[in-house]
């Protein structure tokens, strides 16, 4: 049973919901405060996923607009979803945004 609470434990270590505190865009990445725990992570990557955008008019065809896309950053008070390296040395991702 302890070695099932020790696997639980850590899997708790590797998600982690919290606020980002702040945005660095140059570097794409952000830090993020986990009130759970009651710490500051360093900075983390934010993970890029960019859409499929299809514009379509009323008759299914394709239609042609220019459209910009910017990468999603979250802003500062957003909370977010953060994956962490399981060897505890405070490495991760954000994942997104709730």
């Amino acid at each position: 049973m302890q070695q099932f609470n020790n696997e639980i434990q850590s899997l708790k270590n590797i998600v982690r919901v919290g606020i980002v505190s702040k945005v660095n865009s140059e570097n794409k990445t952000a830090r993020v405060q986990i009130p759970e725990q009651g710490i500051v992570t360093s900075e983390l990557k934010i993970v890029q996923n960019m859409p499929k955008i299809e514009i379509k008019n009323k008759d299914d065809t394709l239609s042609d607009y220019n459209v910009e896309i910017e990468q999603w950053l979250p802003q500062v008070g957003q909370w977010v979803v953060c994956l962490f390296y399981p060897d505890g040395d405070g490495d991760g991702f954000i994942l997104g945004g709730i």
